[in-house]
């Protein structure tokens, strides 16, 4: 079987759990960064193709690190 390479708009907010307003945007500052690389984010008619390896960029901003705390 075929592993997915791309993810829609509705597969990010089911594998992140962030609010459509926080996919928007966040979308707005990943569309500026990733401009150049069309391989990896793109829209196909009205849905945006998020790469795989682009997940991490959806994540809750302050559960990345939380060992520093003390």
């Amino acid at each position: 079987m075929k592993q997915k390479t791309h993810y829609t708009f509705s597969e990010i907010l089911k594998l992140t759990g962030i609010s459509e307003r926080t996919f928007r945007y966040r979308m707005k500052i990943i569309k500026e960064k990733y401009k150049d690389q069309p391989e990896l984010l793109f829209k196909k008619r009205h849905s945006w193709r998020i790469h795989h390896s682009l997940v991490f960029e959806f994540n809750h901003k302050y559960q990345i690190n939380n060992t520093n705390k003390n």
